[in-house]
């Protein structure tokens, strides 16, 4: 297996849109239970804790470094998303890559800042439909511009 076939932009450009995508409707999941991460929500082994919430800790960290990755690209190419300047995508883009940023900062400090500025189930749905309209958007923008984020 050649890891640089793996690292070309277009390759990271996929990955880190795909996984953004997938974290958008897991932490939907999450939002619509209550805040708490599926994983451990329907987890039934609770003696397997330590070990999922070191592996939920490092997804976390990367969903991170993916939306950074992504913020990245995005203000390198010159602030095009599927070869436009369209409002809607930069919407849902942004709900994207501010989600995963406040992740892996989750990750780092073991804090959620977002949850701990509203924590209401209320608000925990109006941003679980918002992360599932702005995954279906994204979704839809990308499979549209021959699977290309940027």
């Amino acid at each position: 297996m050649d890891i640089k076939a793996h690292t070309t932009p277009a390759n990271l450009d996929k990955y880190s849109f795909l996984w953004s995508e997938a974290r958008l409707i897991i932490a939907a999941v999450a939002l619509f239970i209550g805040g708490v991460p599926p994983v451990i929500y329907f987890n039934p082994f609770s003696g397997l804790y330590g070990p999922v919430s070191s592996l939920l800790h490092l997804a976390w960290i990367i969903s991170g470094l993916a939306s950074v990755y992504m913020l990245y690209r995005w203000n390198s190419i010159g602030k095009t998303l599927f070869g436009k300047k369209e409002k809607n995508d930069m919407y849902a883009f942004f709900v994207s890559v501010i989600s995963g940023i406040n992740l892996g900062l989750t990750g780092i400090l073991g804090n959620n800042i977002g949850m701990s500025i509203a924590s209401s189930r209320f608000v925990f749905a109006i941003v679980g439909l918002l992360y599932l309209a702005s995954a279906g958007y994204l979704w839809k923008r990308w499979k549209a511009h021959s699977q290309k984020i940027f």
